[in-house]
């Protein structure tokens, strides 16, 4: 069984945005830092933020690609049969809401559960409101 074929600015986009997540979280990791003081919560945002950004950053490639050139992102084997847009998005929203959360709570476990249950009401209404890529 051979792999499918994607559109080049799609393998394009893969390729970086490993580099681009790790600089996100990074970024995120050195400013949610600064702003709780909290390195473990910090490090949870920052890994979240990272892959939301490496999960969202093939799907926009992919959902620009014309739809009649337009291979899946989930017809490769290696791929989970989730939507990758949404996901990516949805862990992006999963950090903000956890840090404003901490930053109102200064509770631990309150503000990751807050910023969960946030991710997984943003995937679950985005999965259905976007493109499949």
């Amino acid at each position: 069984m051979s792999e499918p074929e994607f559109d080049e600015s799609v393998v394009r986009a893969d390729k970086r945005s490993k580099v681009v997540a790790l600089l996100v979280a990074i970024g995120a990791f050195l400013l949610v830092r600064e702003l709780v003081a909290d390195v473990q919560f910090a490090s949870i945002v920052a890994a979240t933020a990272g892959i939301g950004a490496r999960l969202y950053i093939p799907y926009h490639a992919s959902v620009r690609v014309p739809e009649s050139d337009r291979t899946s992102l989930s017809e490769h084997p290696t791929v989970g049969a989730y939507h990758h847009g949404a996901a990516g998005i949805g862990l992006a929203v999963l950090s903000v809401v956890a840090v404003v959360a901490f930053a109102v709570t200064h509770g631990f476990v309150t503000s990751i559960g807050v910023g969960i249950i946030a991710g997984v009401v943003a995937y679950v209404v985005l999965s259905s409101a976007l493109r499949q890529g």
